[in-house]
């Protein structure tokens, strides 16, 4: 990490020598580790100079960070809105390798809150937000996540087979949204739903969580519906049609619409 902060615009491109002067450490090493960041792709070495500079991948990881700050930036608004009208606490995450990270949240104004927090991760299979995110992936990228993260119970509500997870996914693609009845945490209801890109992928998901309201209440049911205006709200403002495609496998080809 320490040799590829050393590049900078002053710096772009520099020898096995530069490198270790300027990081203090032993020209042996400093090539080792060159040339384990150049079969991963993170630095390329010019063959006439024999210099070093930063490869595609380290762009296209940058690339990630400045979609999730520019949805976080298109999505604040409707987020605002939909905690205004709720008081309770709103999330706006992602999936990354199976796993709900918080991007953003706007905390309750009652007195008992959550315990999430921005850059913190949650499982997938027993979140509100991790489901409205499942429920749009392959059918083979899901079976991978759940290979990958398993399907730990927290609480006795918790989907623990992985057939029983498919086909409520399968509800999920049908409603437009997801609940989660306390099956992560005991007293935490929450409603999500996805958001989704120009390209009709479903990049992100949005929810209002709450302690202790009943999924059956009428005011859960204003919970689902503010929250799925707020996820198609920050989906058109992200240049999403007025279709939605089903996740992979059988259901491929079909279209759900939206709303």
């Amino acid at each position: 990490m320490a040799i590829l902060k050393a590049f900078s615009p002053a710096s772009p491109e520099m020898g096995v020598t530069d490198l270790a002067r300027k990081l203090g450490l032993h020209k042996s090493t400093v090539h080792r580790l060159l040339v384990t960041l150049e079969r991963a792709g993170f630095v390329l070495q010019d063959a006439f100079t024999g210099r070093y500079r930063l490869g595609l991948p380290l762009f296209e990881l940058g690339s990630l960070v400045v979609t999730n700050m520019e949805l976080r930036r298109v999505a604040r608004p409707f987020i605002e809105d939909a905690h205004r009208a709720s008081g309770e606490t709103v999330h706006l995450a992602i999936l990354d390798e199976g796993e709900v990270v918080y991007i953003d949240k706007i905390e309750s104004t009652r007195q008992v809150r959550m315990s999430s927090m921005v850059g913190r991760r949650a499982p997938a299979h027993c979140t509100g937000l991790g489901k409205a995110l499942l429920a749009w992936l392959p059918a083979g990228v899901l079976d991978q996540v759940i290979q990958r993260r398993g399907l730990q119970a927290f609480t006795a509500r918790t989907l623990t087979s992985a057939e029983e997870l498919r086909n409520h996914l399968a509800i999920v693609r049908q409603r437009g949204y997801s609940i989660d009845a306390g099956e992560h945490e005991e007293l935490v209801r929450c409603a999500a739903a996805p958001v989704f890109d120009h390209t009709n992928h479903a990049l992100a998901a949005v929810s209002i969580a709450s302690v202790g309201v009943d999924v059956a209440s009428p005011r859960f049911k204003e919970y689902v519906a503010l929250i799925r205006n707020c996820a198609r709200s920050i989906s058109d403002a992200l240049g999403h049609g007025r279709a939605v495609p089903a996740a992979g496998g059988a259901d491929a080809d079909r279209v759900i619409p939206r709303g």
